[in-house]
């Protein structure tokens, strides 16, 4: 694997070597490349304890940043490079599954540090300059079985380490095709509660890879995004992480809209939808509260609206970034808007307006994926076709979609209508922006002067 490393590894690999230790790569990168996959990055691992690296590389010039040196974790700046050391460990835990080990005992080869490690196929590692392969695990013969298997023959005692290996392992088999070893997926059921101890921002972001699975590899978002979806709820993660979504299995639908019950509806509709993490999040979403109006009120109708308080409340506990979450819960809550396509044209304008470019086409999307994800298959679907149609017919002619573009200021409104500064000018710049949605080639100084005058009037 030698010839696979970079310049500026193989300068830190001799600078290693100086110390009398060899430089390992170790993990994705080894796996990757064993695949024919990308590399996103390079950890290295060496018996040099984090305050020798430290020394030895500042001593060459280089930037080091300590990032858990008490856990023997610092990082290495080379020439635009950068690389994360970890000194081979082995680490002991407390009950739980919040990942914090209780104390980190430094070790001096791969084999001791390897069973520290999650999976096999993750515990494999490369000289830096012999390019040899070690592999302590069985990780090759994993590989060439498409196979994740946890590093020890116990898997519980892997997974009770850190609870969010249970989504990880989810996530890998989803991302690489892989299936997962029995024993492993005996013990990640078993496990799965300790998911609550994980904090919810490590929970986001193992979720998030999930939902965009299918962009790591290429892998078809049907076998990636809705396998890593369903390995969630197989291992029963998901009445972790999402109990709101865990309450819609096995909920079924009226059989003239929908092949699905609503859970594996939702997952379809997300795995259909197009490759943007917002978009998705409001699929995963947008029907998670059909079963709470059902039992309300013996029917779904209304879901959008509920669902829109359930979303938002999801999201802000897994503490997705305001901006995200609010796009996705005004997905939830508008995905059901003009369902048949039967808005008038003027009324669709007006409406595109109101939400933006942007939304008007991410609701197009999701209206694509929901009807899809409802019968299984890629299909034309009437209204988001319709929606895209008149948007496109829109931007041709120019039409306004904020008020900056239109042809007349505040300053202006004032000076038509003799108006002193305050709601009225906002709600008559609104007016004509409303106008505007319909009559665009109305957007002239002159014209609008007029209808500003005759909309006071009225």
């Amino acid at each position: 694997m030698r010839s696979t490393f970079e310049p500026e590894l193989i300068e830190l690999a001799e600078l290693v070597r100086s110390r009398g230790a060899e430089l390992f790569v170790v993990g994705g990168h080894v796996r990757n490349t064993l695949l024919g996959l990308p590399i996103s990055d390079t950890d290295v691992t060496s018996r040099l304890r984090p305050d020798e690296v430290t020394s030895l590389c500042r001593g060459a010039g280089y930037t080091v940043v300590p990032k858990g040196a008490a856990f023997g974790m610092v990082e290495v700046h080379i020439g635009g490079k950068v690389y994360e050391h970890t000194t081979f460990r082995s680490d002991t835990y407390a009950e739980g599954g919040a990942h914090r080990p209780e104390s980190v005992s430094f070790s001096e080869t791969p084999e001791e540090d390897a069973f520290r490690r999650d999976f096999s196929v993750n515990a494999l590692y490369a000289g830096v300059l012999s390019g040899a392969i070690t592999d302590p695990t069985g990780g090759l013969r994993d590989i060439d079985r498409r196979l994740i298997r946890t590093t020890t023959a116990d898997p519980e005692a892997i997974l009770r380490d850190d609870g969010l290996r249970i989504m990880r392992l989810c996530r890998f088999a989803a991302e690489l095709g892989f299936d997962i070893d029995e024993s492993t997926f005996a013990a990640a059921k078993k496990c799965a509660p300790l998911l609550a101890d994980v904090s919810a921002e490590r929970v986001r972001d193992e979720l998030g890879k999930i939902l965009m699975a299918d962009v790591k590899y290429g892998l078809p978002a049907e076998e990636s995004v809705l396998r890593g979806l369903h390995l969630l709820d197989e291992t029963g993660a998901l009445d972790v992480i999402l109990p709101e979504l865990a309450r819609c299995r096995g909920v079924a639908q009226s059989p003239k809209f929908h092949r699905y019950p609503v859970l594996e509806h939702i997952f379809r509709t997300t795995a259909m939808a197009k490759p943007d993490l917002v978009l998705r999040l409001g699929c995963l979403f947008h029907d998670a509260a059909k079963p709470v109006m059902l039992e309300r009120q013996g029917n779904m109708h209304g879901h959008d609206v509920e669902g829109e308080l359930i979303a938002r409340e999801a999201l802000r506990r897994l503490r997705f970034d305001n901006a995200s979450s609010e796009a996705a819960v005004w997905l939830v809550r508008y995905h059901m808007y003009d369902l048949d396509g039967n808005a008038k044209e003027p009324t669709l304008k007006r409406r595109f307006v109101s939400w933006g470019r942007e939304r008007v086409l991410a609701l197009a999307d999701i209206r694509d994926a929901d009807f899809r994800g409802s019968v299984g298959e890629r299909i034309e679907v009437k209204s988001s076709d319709r929606w895209r149609r008149v948007l496109a017919e829109m931007e041709e002619k120019h039409t306004p979609f904020s008020e900056r573009e239109l042809n007349c200021t505040g300053a202006d409104v004032m000076r038509w209508l003799e108006l002193p500064p305050g709601p009225k000018v906002g709600e008559v710049k609104a007016a004509l922006l409303a106008h505007c949605a319909v009559r665009p080639q109305d957007n002239t100084p002159e014209k609008l002067r007029r209808i500003a005058k005759d909309t006071v009037g009225r």
